[in-house]
């Protein structure tokens, strides 16, 4: 008894994929390439790093001010007073705290200006791929991060790319 439902079981497993199969056609995108390799994806994410990249170029100059005080402050400890090193000390935490304050205010930024212009993007999109899906007969699209393994010959994501920037 305990064997034939073992042979049951192997044989369920064996013949799910298979139904699963002639049920329809199954596609893999990846939406991050798709969307980044597409025209409005582009024309978005350049016009995004154009925005911050002075505020970045200043912050990256503010980290490296720090680092250069850091080792100041190792090289003359030795050498400096207390009171001066005191001071040093404290100069070197304020300008530190302001500088984390700001590196995390632009990411916060960086990320909601983000957010609002590749949101609407990635709706137009899921139509796409909606449209995309139907028009070709796929039973299902999914997402390439959320499948370990897929053979090369299921990814639509050019296709629907192509299909995305004919569209707009």
């Amino acid at each position: 008894m305990a064997v034939m439902v073992r042979v049951l079981i192997v044989l369920a497993v064996l013949v799910l994929p298979v139904t699963a199969f002639a049920q329809g056609k199954i596609g893999i995108i990846n939406l991050d390439e798709a969307l980044s390799n597409s025209s409005a994806g582009k024309a978005a994410l350049t016009g995004l790093k154009s925005k911050f990249e002075a505020r970045e170029k200043a912050i990256a100059a503010q980290g490296e001010e720090l680092k250069r005080m850091q080792d100041e402050l190792q090289k003359k400890s030795v050498a400096l007073s207390q009171d001066a090193m005191k001071a040093k000390a404290a100069d070197f935490e304020g300008k530190a705290r302001k500088y984390l304050d700001d590196r995390n205010k632009l990411q916060q930024e960086e990320q909601q200006a983000q957010q609002g212009v590749l949101q609407p993007l990635l709706n137009r999109l899921q139509k796409v791929v909606s449209d995309y899906a139907t028009q070709n007969g796929f039973s299902i699209i999914l997402e390439a991060r959320s499948v370990p393994y897929y053979d090369p010959k299921m990814d639509v994501t050019a296709a629907i790319q192509s299909q995305f920037d004919k569209a707009k």
